[in-house]
């Protein structure tokens, strides 16, 4: 558990299921994460956020101790780089993906301040050198919560990932530790 002002990083465990199903079943949430297409069930996110990540790990994030959003980080390796398209130069590199859930908590700097808490965890225990992120192009205010928390775009990632139905366009972010 990671605790600084209100913010705390707690490990995922199975009774977050049900935060997760109505988190990943609310459109506007779809809207920037999975997408508005995935029809998730308690059955398909058992199967999903119970399977070990490699080299990685799946946290709640809790604001003045409510479960507000998730988290997973894990360290590249691997075809992670060649997907990345980020070179393997025996640096320690983990990436991330996160949301908040809970809209009423966007846009109040909480993710920036998430992410800061993150990556000194990173560097402190885990020994990271860097951290990625790769935003959709078009989702501006993870973006900006992204540079506010000192992550820098360095290149594009062309159809990177499937979207609701198609390849979109993500920005590959990197903050050195």
């Amino acid at each position: 558990m990671i605790e600084k002002d209100e913010i705390t990083i707690r490990d995922f465990t199975e009774i977050d299921l049900p935060l997760m199903f109505k988190w990943l079943t609310d459109q506007r949430v779809l809207e920037y994460y999975e997408g508005r297409d995935v029809r998730f069930t308690m059955d398909t996110l058992s199967a999903h956020f119970l399977e070990e990540i490699p080299d990685g790990f799946r946290m709640i994030i809790e604001y003045k101790k409510s479960p507000i959003g998730y988290a997973q980080a894990y360290q590249l390796s691997g075809e992670l780089f060649d997907e990345y398209d980020y070179p393997d130069d025996g640096h320690i590199v983990f990436a991330m993906d996160q949301f908040i859930g809970e809209p009423k908590y966007w846009s109040k700097g909480i993710g920036s301040s998430f992410l800061k808490m993150m990556a000194s965890h990173l560097k402190e225990n885990m020994a990271a050198e860097r951290v990625l992120l790769d935003p959709h192009q078009d989702n501006k205010r993870a973006i900006r919560a992204y540079e506010k928390a000192g992550f820098k775009i360095i290149k594009s990632l062309p159809k990177h990932e499937m979207f609701e139905g198609e390849k979109v366009d993500c920005w590959l972010m990197e903050l050195a530790l």
